[in-house]
């Protein structure tokens, strides 16, 4: 959070890796959930390369995804954080046990039965940029594992919503509310079940607090553990509600990716954005208890940071910023990676054209690219907009490039034969 003061000074719950392998026999992959704000391209390659060093799976069939925890580690630079120094000892250790753990789930590879479903799943996640809260993704993804006598192993659950019910005033460690929804399907499901959550296109979504006013501080009475608690338990209700809709679904595994060049933002010349920042940070120093001066200052300062990355910046014109994306194919569902905080509009219209009966979403995987807006919201700017380095075009060219991705996964299956 830009607007937390203070360090962690407690723990309230731990924060996990939790890894899934999978193969049918000619193609291997790992679903990975890690509990941290983000995973920058540098270190999701670091530890994509050692795993394939010691698993043989290929670093393109690795899907690393954050949870986006905001009571967390430090991971990575990006705008909310410019100049922050990193713990680069624990970075070693977190990558240490991402590797770790994937090899130790690839090890534990045996015959068992997947079954997926879409779930309705409503009263959570709000459009936080909209007055009416909406649009929202109104699914959540589920993954079962089961052994072949049918005890069952893993459950997974796949909903997009900023991990964010508690703010910047809380300085404890936590899961937040996804804490509390796998805490409900180990109560209910019993402990020998392992539950993970991935997050999916949660760019707009939070659980209703605004992000302008959140990004400068100010922080609505109801974001506190109670809230998370019951937020997630909603969530670990709707999952459990809809295992009877579960569908079995055929061992044949798929794995595509490709970079899309998403076109960047232009700025104006460094001194022009040095000057600005300058200018709105001594207004705030003149007006300090004003919500509009504080977000004119932390908007020209987020500006001025992307104006000095694309001077920076050794590609020709025209820049682009490459967006690792991917396709898991596991029978008939679709898991469409996404390496940022896509905004829901972006990822519903991937879905609405996708050849699967199920597709789902796997965000802030494998990279963090920060926001990528919807074309709607970029007319109406705002925290998001401004915190994203791409225009509303960059949307278009994720959607056509995990659209390509999608019709070439669906012409194998044709060719199997299987749906």
């Amino acid at each position: 959070f830009d607007a937390r003061v203070g360090i962690s000074n407690a723990v309230h719950d731990d924060l996990y890796v939790r890894a899934l392998v999978l193969s049918d026999g000619a193609i291997k992959a790992a679903l990975v959930s890690v509990e941290v704000i983000a995973i920058s391209a540098k270190m999701s390659l670091a530890i994509r390369r050692q795993v394939e060093h010691a698993t043989g799976i290929p670093l393109s069939q690795i899907f690393l995804c954050a949870t986006h925890t905001h009571c967390g580690p430090v991971t990575l630079h990006h705008f909310f954080n410019q100049g922050q120094p990193l713990d680069e000892a624990y970075l070693e250790r977190l990558t240490s046990t991402v590797v770790d753990t994937i090899r130790q789930a690839a090890d534990a590879l045996k015959p068992r039965v997947l079954k997926t479903a879409m779930v309705p799943c409503g009263g959570i996640a709000v459009n936080r940029r909209t007055a009416d809260g909406l649009p929202v993704d109104p699914f959540a993804g589920v993954l079962l594992v089961e052994e072949m006598t049918g005890e069952r192993v893993a459950i997974g659950v796949f909903y997009a919503c900023h991990t964010t019910v508690l703010g910047p005033n809380t300085l404890s460690i936590t899961q937040d509310f996804p804490f509390y929804t796998l805490e409900a399907l180990r109560r209910e499901l019993g402990p020998e079940v392992e539950p993970f959550y991935i997050n999916g296109a949660e760019g707009d979504l939070s659980i209703g607090h605004k992000s302008d006013l959140s990004a400068v501080g100010v922080i609505d009475s109801f974001r506190t553990f109670e809230t998370a608690q019951r937020l997630g338990e909603k969530l670990a209700q709707a999952v459990l509600t809809g295992m009877t809709h579960l569908v079995e679904e055929q061992p044949l595994l798929d794995v595509r990716s490709a970079y899309a060049p998403l076109p960047l933002k232009s700025y104006d010349p460094l001194p022009e954005m040095a000057e600005r920042r300058r200018l709105a940070i001594a207004a705030l120093a003149d007006s300090k208890t004003t919500l509009a001066a504080k977000q004119t200052a932390l908007f020209a300062r987020i500006e001025e940071y992307y104006a000095r990355l694309y001077e920076e910046s050794q590609t020709p014109e025209p820049k682009y910023l490459p967006a690792e994306i991917g396709i898991l194919r596991l029978g008939g569902t679709a898991f469409v990676s996404l390496p940022g905080e896509i905004f829901v509009c972006v990822a519903l219209a991937i879905r609405e054209r996708s050849p699967f009966p199920r597709t789902l979403f796997l965000g802030l995987a494998n990279d963090y690219i920060g926001y990528l807006p919807d074309e709607f919201a970029s007319t109406t700017s705002g925290y998001e907009v401004v915190a994203s380095r791409v225009p509303a075009e960059a949307g278009r060219v994720l959607q056509q490039h995990a659209l390509q991705l999608l019709e070439q996964a669906r012409e194998v299956v044709c060719a199997e034969g299987e749906i």
